[in-house]
């Protein structure tokens, strides 16, 4: 047995349980997800993914911007250390 986790309002159980539901086939069940990283840079996907999702949205975006922001500055402290005197 696993330790329960995961989020909970995910989805309904009484819609998992329906007779002849389109998500549960043959004891197995299916879930389509569909993602769009489009806006993000691609450096910053290792971060995002690494957050827990049962976050609320607002907090990973703005957990993600806080993120960006940090790596902005480092890379602007590290581009003046580096220019010549």
């Amino acid at each position: 047995m696993n330790i329960a986790s995961g989020i909970p309002k995910f989805c309904p159980l009484e819609m998992i349980q329906q007779e002849g539901n389109p998500y549960v086939q043959d004891d197995t069940m299916v879930i389509k997800v569909m993602t769009d990283f489009d806006d993000m840079p691609k450096t910053l996907l290792p971060y995002a993914l690494s957050l827990n999702p049962g976050l609320p949205t607002h907090v990973q975006q703005a957990m993600i911007k806080q993120e960006a922001e940090r790596r902005s500055q480092q890379q602007s402290g590290e581009q003046l250390q580096m220019s010549p005197k």
